[in-house]
Parts: C-alpha cells; structure tokens; sequence
C-alpha cells in the first residue's frame, strides 16, 4: 500500500509515531510511507529511512493569519498528495483539515482518531477524547486493526542514526570543544518548545539542575554538556554560572541530526519532559526525564524492554499530573510539582542509571 501519515505537531510528537511507522514497514515491507509533518520536524523525519515522501503541513498557523492563506495550503497540500497516489491515509492530527485535503486529493481510505467529532472526512474512525490509560504511542498503534494489520505485542521505539552524516556531526562537535573521549553528561534545562509561553511550567529550576551536574561531575568524574536550542540558550547560561565547576555549552545544533549525535557522545542525559529527552532515548541513549504537570505514563518514554536506562523522575503531589486533554489549567501551588522535586532525588535515580552497564 501506499500509506500517508499525518501527525503537523512536536518532536516528541512526532517521535511517538515511530512505533506505528516501524510496524507499517515491517507488515509491509515493499510498501510506501508519506508523512505531513510541521516545518519544525521536516528534518527529523527526514532522517527516517521508513519514509519515502514528506510535505510539511501548516494550515492550523497559517489559517490564523487569514483564511486565504489557511485555504492556499489546504488546496496545495490537496495537490501535493494527488500527485503521490495514497491509497490509505492516517491522520493524528486531531482536525477535520488534514483530512479535507486527503479527500480534495482522492485518498480512498482516511482513518484516524476522531477528536470533538472534527474527523469530518475520515471514512473509518475511533472515537478520542485524550490520550488517557496508556502511552501516546499504543493510542496511535490502536488505529493498525482498522487497516488489517496486527497491533505488534512489543511495540519499537527506535531511530537509526545516518552513518553518512557522522562524520560531520563529529566535525561539528569536535569544534564545540565535544570529544569522543571524554565521559559526558548531558543536561537539557530547557525544552517544551510546543508549550510556547507556557514551557517554563515544564521546567525544573536552572539552580537545581546545577546542584545535581556538580555533585555528579565530583563523584563519578563526568563533565557536564549543556544542551538546548536557541530560545534555551538563556537557561543553559544561568545553569552554568551556578555551577561551581565550568561545564561545557554547545550552541545550537545545526540540524537534529547533530544534536542527536551530541546526545550519543553522553552517558546518560538529564532534562526537562521535552522533545530532545524525547529524542536522546529514540537514538538509545540512557535517559533520567523530569516531569511535573504531564503524566510521564502517558507522554513519557514510550519504549520497552531498556528497564534501568531510563527513569522518570516526578513528585507526587495529588494534584498532579493536572495536563489533561491537551489544556494546563492555572497552578494556585506555584508549580510546587517540580520546585519541591529536590536534587538528591535526581541524583539518586542518576546514579542508579549511571552504575548500570
């Protein structure tokens, strides 16, 4: 079949539907996958070797700027998938345009999860009201009996590195002052892109994760790589300035590629609920993720079988996780969940993880 895939949001968004990706590829092997990301994740998926064809689609930001333009890039993302034969299309994308635009386009089959009854144009559907009760990941996976394919017992959850750009990702980190020889600890202060504004809710406190990156440097003789893109540029410096000893802060990867190499350089990468902690276990790096109002059983490590090379560190107040069907009501608590998440507890697990071959 030829099968396109919809998902416009997050990295970490987008990551989640590797499962789903690696089980259409290993049903049907000689079949051809699109996807319709957003702009942010043009790169990442272009990574993918399972996919074959992607077009970005931008309609949710570009309709809000004025409707000519929401129009122009339906009708052109109708064009774009005309041109690419789908038989099948999958839609995440939670609205009624991805699918309009399958149907301009004549993609037979439209299935997907029908949210607020905004899956107008999908001719198979399942209910959703939110992601609840499992991961993101099984919730998409649940949509492969609609299509005759089997919901795989032990979902994947895994991105292969290019070796052909290693090479330069080498080069690049190798100007950062980023050997392969040295013992790296990577921590990402920032992150939660996708929140915009609201992004700081997600983040445990700079002052914190220093603690925790000097304690850890001392006892186990790790050096400390700040990691984040452009807009956590000011968090990685207020997290090196407090720290006692000078750690290592990397600019702005040039594509996601790069950063993932960077994060493989580490022994175990500690961060912020956010798309590069997404992204350094999706590339099998150790991982130590702190969450606070988002329910980690749903929007945390959605892969298997790794056991202690990934931990989820989270406070457990009863008010929490209070992101619940994609809204974040206001905190009367001033984000008690993550500021009363204290740095022997993130040392702890990070010790646990780092004794573990």
């Amino acid at each position: 079949m030829r099968i396109l895939i919809a998902n416009p949001f997050g990295i970490g968004d987008v990551l989640f539907t590797l499962p789903l990706l690696q089980a259409l590829r290993e049903q049907d092997p000689e079949g051809f996958i699109g996807y319709l990301g957003n702009r942010r994740t043009t790169e990442l998926i272009g990574a993918w070797p399972e996919v074959g064809w992607q077009a970005p689609f931008e309609f949710r930001t570009l309709s809000k700027q004025s409707r000519w333009r929401g129009w122009k890039e339906l009708s052109g993302s109708a064009r774009r998938i005309r041109q690419q034969r789908f038989d099948l299309l999958i839609d995440l994308s939670l609205g009624w345009a991805v699918g309009c635009a399958a149907f301009l386009a004549g993609v037979p089959r439209r299935i997907g999860l029908n949210y607020r009854d905004r899956g107008l144009f999908l001719t198979e559907k399942i209910r959703f009201t939110g992601f609840r009760n499992q991961p993101v990941g099984d919730t998409y996976l649940d949509l492969l009996p609609l299509i005759g394919f089997q919901r795989p017992r032990d979902p994947v959850f895994r991105m292969a590195l290019d070796p052909k750009k290693e090479e330069a990702a080498r080069a690049w980190l190798r100007e950062q002052g980023v050997d392969d020889r040295g013992r790296w600890l990577g921590l990402v202060p920032g992150g939660g892109a996708s929140w915009g504004s609201a992004a700081r809710f997600k983040q445990w406190p700079p002052d914190r994760f220093a603690q925790v990156a000097d304690e850890l440097a001392q006892q186990h003789g790790v050096d400390i790589l700040l990691i984040g893109d452009q807009d956590d540029q000011p968090v990685c410096r207020e997290v090196a300035r407090t720290m006692r000893r000078t750690p290592k802060q990397i600019g702005p990867a040039p594509s996601i590629v790069f950063l993932a190499h960077a994060m493989k350089r580490c022994a175990l990468v500690i961060g912020n609920d956010s798309g590069p902690m997404h992204l350094a276990d999706a590339v099998g790096v150790k991982t130590l993720a702190i969450f606070g109002p988002v329910d980690a059983s749903i929007y945390g490590p959605p892969g298997r079988g790794r056991g202690s090379s990934r931990k989820v560190a989270a406070h457990g107040l009863a008010c929490r996780p209070c992101y619940r069907d994609f809204r974040f009501p206001p905190c009367p608590w001033d984000n008690a969940c993550l500021k009363q998440l204290e740095p022997r507890e993130i040392i702890r697990a990070a010790e646990e993880i780092l004794g573990n071959p």
